[in-house]
């Protein structure tokens, strides 16, 4: 000891201090150390870690539960719509399945009704063809005297037609005393002397010479043929009109006459 303590003392003041300070902190810790185990700190620090992994293993066993208790129910729902799921595709399977067997059973009701109405059809469009084919024989009937009638009627609407469109004059020619031509003819209307004398003379094969304007023979027999005075005239109603024969326009009733004249 008094060696160390000679070597202590030849030591410098900062080594001296730097050793005092490491004792007394190496005795300060002891004395806290054996203070601790003697007032038992440390057994209330072991026990309070203790309990705190008591409680973090509660706290997660409580978290495990929760969890699995989370998890059933999350597969009791999947398994419940599953289930109804299933349930709907029975369903509609079952409803598909009726829906055919009505289907079936409608085709076979269908299929022993054909052949009755198929007999009926025949009765049904046999009465029909009979019905029609005496219908057409009737209407053939009808069309016929309708057919018939309209043709009656077309022809004497024609003819009134024509006889309204028709007059009646009557045309005498004479020569040197002798009647050449003598007829009552029915004529179209706006008729006139020359026109009716033209015709007349056509039917008995008679020549009419001159122009539209001025007769010079008639059957033969020609102006100036018995003197210089001597040619041809026409008079309708007794009266000798001061125009040309193409230009005196006929009506029902009118008496033409045409006579040869010689006034030498």
């Amino acid at each position: 000891m008094k060696e160390l303590i000679n070597k202590f003392k030849k030591l410098d003041q900062t080594k001296r201090i730097v050793i005092l300070f490491i004792t007394i902190s190496f005795v300060f810790i002891g004395g806290f150390s054996i203070y601790n185990g003697i007032s038992g700190n440390y057994q209330n620090r072991n026990t309070a870690q203790v309990t705190q992994i008591k409680e973090t293993k509660e706290k997660n066993t409580k978290k495990n539960k929760v969890e699995k208790q989370e998890n059933k129910e999350d597969t009791n729902t999947q398994q419940e719509e599953s289930t109804q799921q299933e349930e709907s595709t029975n369903k509609e399977e079952n409803t598909t399945q009726e829906d055919k067997t009505k289907k079936d059973d409608s085709s076979k009701q269908e299929t022993k009704n054909e052949p009755s109405k198929s007999t009926n059809q025949s009765t049904a469009s046999s009465t029909t063809k009979s019905t029609e084919s005496t219908q057409e024989s009737s209407n053939s009937h009808q069309s016929s005297n309708t057919t018939a009638e309209n043709n009656n009627n077309v022809t004497s609407n024609t003819t009134q037609n024509q006889n309204d469109n028709k007059i009646t004059v009557s045309v005498q020619v004479i020569g040197m005393g002798d009647t050449m031509m003598a007829s009552t003819m029915n004529v179209d209307k706006n008729s006139n002397v020359l026109s009716v004398l033209k015709e007349l003379a056509l039917k008995n094969n008679q020549e009419v010479a001159g122009s539209d304007y001025y007769i010079s023979g008639i059957g033969g027999l020609y102006e100036k043929q018995h003197g210089p005075m001597s040619g041809w005239m026409y008079s309708v109603n007794g009266v000798t009109p001061m125009k040309a024969a193409i230009n005196y326009n006929l009506k029902d009733g009118d008496s033409v006459k045409w006579y040869y004249v010689n006034y030498n």
